[in-house]
């Protein structure tokens, strides 16, 4: 039975790769044809665009093998683990000085995923352990995950101008989102104040891999922790982002 929703030339090139992945430099594009039961102009479009993107390589003789962009994806599969781990360490001290919560999370369409969290010695917990998701405009993680993004890209992940209201405080429209992202810009981290969870506020900052955004860190506490903790956490969560970006 067909899928609901399928894009053939992503199944077809799965199976390219599938098969290269078996046997590197045995298959030129008439022996792939015969092999997946592909025509060969298809295949003769998909290949030149799979070698464009660097997901296929093709050497003097016309066979193909795997290309560097899928050792790139590779490497960045296991990357995302070792940041998780990365993170256990690194966030344990943070947690036993603040004495409250550390998380890790990465963006997933409109969500925060969460990835990680090192959790306080509180009877006081927010929600937010590994596999949780909440709508990003409503986090101060979500809000670092998004601040490299334009108005387009954010469009794109919001394409209504009106924002569900989580809470009271939580941001009701694109607009006021952007306005937002202006400021997370400027001083380098995000807050939330009783926007996703009454009776929590959160401070977050964004980790970087060679420039871009690929997860956020946060720290967040009961509202009456907050103007008593507010600009030690601001300071550890921002160095405890920097400390887990790099430039490769």
């Amino acid at each position: 039975m067909e899928p609901k929703y399928s894009v053939p030339a992503l199944d077809r090139a799965h199976a390219v790769l599938t098969l290269l992945i078996e046997e590197p430099y045995k298959w030129k594009l008439s022996d792939l044809s015969k092999r997946l039961g592909i025509s060969k102009s298809t295949l003769y479009s998909l290949l030149q665009t799979m070698e464009r993107l660097q997901w296929v390589n093709r050497d003097r003789n016309e066979t193909y093998a795997l290309g560097s962009a899928v050792g790139d994806f590779g490497s960045a599969y296991f990357r995302q683990y070792d940041l998780i781990e990365e993170f256990r360490r690194a966030a344990e001290p943070v947690m036993r000085k603040l004495q409250e919560s550390v998380q890790l999370a990465r963006l997933d369409g409109s969500d925060v995923l969460y990835l990680a969290k090192v959790e306080a010695p509180s009877p006081v917990q927010m929600v937010s352990g590994p596999g949780v998701r909440f709508p990003a405009h409503a986090t101060g993680l979500g809000k670092s995950l998004m601040t490299d993004m334009d108005a387009e890209q954010v469009e794109r992940i919001f394409p209504q101008d009106a924002l569900r209201k989580v809470t009271v405080h939580t941001i009701g429209s694109r607009e006021a989102f952007m306005q937002e992202l202006d400021k997370v810009r400027r001083y380098g981290y995000a807050l939330d104040v009783q926007e996703g969870v009454m009776g929590f506020c959160c401070v977050a900052a964004p980790v970087r891999r060679r420039g871009a955004i690929v997860a956020a860190v946060s720290c967040s506490m009961p509202i009456h922790h907050w103007e008593g903790k507010k600009s030690e956490a601001i300071e550890e969560i921002c160095a405890l982002a920097k400390r887990l970006s790099t430039n490769f």
